[in-house]
């Protein structure tokens, strides 16, 4: 519950964005290197906030620590609006299974402002899995050959590891999970043949797909993609199954109510611009504008499925 002191002083931040008396910029903290997907798609929405929030917006790479260090440079920031954390799945994941990292349970330690986009994992299989034509296959042989069916990952306890534990436990079979450090190396595997399959980002896995190394067997979103309208969803066969990757914009604790509603809305005007749809679409990344509240539902509803798959299988972090 935010302070009376805090909700005194809201009117007071909520035009300290834009004086012009006050030209500090707003950072965006990003919990990977330069160069990657997320650091990409957070310069992009960081050059459209600017001129709406009426002061710089500047990048600030924290990798590590399976993104705890960002979060937890977050977390310790003041509540002015000034520091921002591009969130990922790892804020549902670490909770349950690494709940010693810092913000601990994101919940109580940052506020939702909203959410920015998302994209679908992609279960690919290379030569390996020369015959599996569907999911449906490759359940068949899973079940036919307990222990046998390989899935990469871009990293132990990783949404693509998790969304693999998933479906394994949902389709009732098992897996044997190959933690990569990164997702180029899995990728490289399956298609020489070394790893049937994995449940990768689909912005990596396209130009895979597009040279013919491997071939989709599903999305993992509840519904098809735009850029591979052919490749059912895995809900298709496994009904409710909806897993993937997403980006929202968290704030400090005790951000005023003020400021996250400012921000939000220059989160929203900045989603709409046609040029940011126009630039990543085509990557498969879809930009969802809405209120703070989707946010915080959609971090709660993954940690609670997280928090029974691990409860169901006893999947841990080394696992």
């Amino acid at each position: 519950m935010i302070s009376r002191r805090l909700l005194l002083a809201a009117p007071a931040l909520l035009p300290a964005l834009s004086a012009r008396a006050d030209a500090r910029p707003v950072t965006l903290v990003v919990p990977f290197p330069p160069g990657g997907g997320v650091d990409a798609l957070a310069r992009a929405v960081g050059e459209r906030l600017a001129p709406r929030l009426g002061v710089p917006v500047v990048i600030d790479n924290r990798p590590g620590g399976s993104t705890s260090l960002a979060a937890g440079l977050v977390t310790r920031a003041e509540p002015y609006g000034r520091t921002l954390l591009i969130g990922t799945p790892a804020l549902s994941i670490n909770p349950v299974l690494q709940p010693a990292l810092p913000p601990g349970d994101p919940r109580g330690a940052l506020v939702a402002i909203g959410r920015i986009a998302t994209l679908p994992y992609v279960l690919h299989v290379g030569p390996a899995g020369r015959d599996f034509a569907t999911l449906a296959d490759l359940i068949a042989w899973g079940r036919a050959n307990p222990d046998r069916l390989d899935f990469a990952n871009s990293g132990t306890a990783t949404a693509t590891h998790l969304s693999a534990a998933l479906l394994a436990h949902r389709a009732g079979i098992s897996v044997t999970h190959v933690p990569y450090r990164g997702g180029a190396q899995a990728a490289l595997d399956i298609a020489a043949g070394r790893v049937h399959g994995m449940f990768q980002h689909a912005i990596e896995a396209l130009p895979l797909l597009r040279g013919r190394e491997t071939r989709a067997l599903a999305v993992s979103t509840a519904d098809r993609s735009n850029v591979l309208p052919e490749v059912p969803a895995v809900a298709e066969t496994i009904a409710g199954f909806d897993t993937g990757s997403w980006n929202g914009l968290f704030a400090p604790r005790g951000t005023p109510v003020s400021v996250v509603a400012q921000l939000n809305a220059a989160l929203n005007e900045a989603l709409a611009d046609p040029s940011l749809t126009a630039r990543f679409t085509p990557q498969a990344t879809s930009f969802i504008p809405g209120p703070p509240e989707a946010l915080s539902e959609l971090l709660e509803s993954e940690i609670r499925g997280w928090s029974a798959l691990a409860s169901a299988t006893g999947i841990r972090a080394e696992s």
